[in-house]
């Protein structure tokens, strides 16, 4: 499924991402570099904001629009039903689901999307639920040491999360 952010949008986004970041640097400032992966930390929380925010108008969710200096904690951006959201973002349109470690995977649900800033688009490339991740959960090392990876191939499509959200009451 694709999401198109509009211009009025983007720059709502681009606000809220830039104070998200401001307030990160302040509570972390030697929080690690994303520069290895080709971002800078501003990118990067810009790609979130993004993401979170094309899945929360596909799924006609609620959006999030708080700074604050606790953040999400790693685990919940969006709430469907009791089950919190995590979604990641990446640039790549082949990309995948990417943890450091397995305390990172404590969401109920998790949703990746590709984030085409140029085009301002974002395209949900699926989910998977938590207890779903260990029967497809490899160790890859992607250029930046070994993490622990769910390609695309084992997401189910966003519809499914749609249909879901149309039969609870």
């Amino acid at each position: 499924m694709k999401i198109t952010i509009t211009e009025r949008e983007l720059k709502f986004l681009k606000v809220l991402a830039t104070g998200r970041h401001f307030l990160k640097d302040q509570v972390n400032p030697d929080r690690p570099s994303v520069a290895r992966w080709g971002n800078t930390q501003a990118q990067a929380d810009l790609m979130g904001v993004l993401g979170e925010y094309a899945v929360a108008k596909a799924l006609k969710l609620p959006f999030d629009t708080s700074i604050n200096l606790e953040g999400d904690g790693g685990k919940t951006d969006l709430m469907l039903g009791e089950y919190d959201i995590q979604v990641k973002s990446t640039k790549y349109k082949t990309g995948r689901l990417v943890f450091n470690n397995r305390k990172e995977i404590s969401a109920d649900v998790f949703i990746l999307c590709w984030v085409n800033e140029e085009a301002s688009e974002v395209s949900i490339l699926g989910y998977i639920r938590k207890q779903s991740i260990e029967d497809c959960l490899i160790e890859m090392n992607l250029g930046h040491g070994k993490r622990l990876v769910v390609e695309q191939k084992f997401l189910k499509p966003i519809s499914i999360l749609t249909a879901y959200l149309e039969r609870l009451p």
